[in-house]
């Protein structure tokens, strides 16, 4: 894969894109449940805060890998 070619800078630019918006609903997701709590036992509700605080982590890493891809590309580009 040519980080140049203008292919691989939209497919980079698309994956961001997705990212930012998974990490966006994640976040949300996030808040509503904590606004108001299903009615679970408590160990179960702390393994569902617990996945879900993973999935923001691995979200934000994802984001993070994808900026630095574009960075890697732009630089090729010039």
């Amino acid at each position: 894969m040519d980080p140049s070619d203008p292919e691989t800078v939209k497919m980079l630019t698309e994956a961001r894109a997705k990212a930012e918006h998974l990490l966006s609903e994640l976040i949300k997701q996030q808040a509503e449940v904590e606004a108001n709590p299903p009615d679970l036992p408590p160990e179960k509700l702390a393994q569902g805060r617990y996945a879900m605080q993973k999935a923001i982590e691995s979200a934000r890493r994802a984001l993070k890998s994808l900026d630095e891809a574009q960075k890697i590309a732009a630089i090729d580009m010039n």
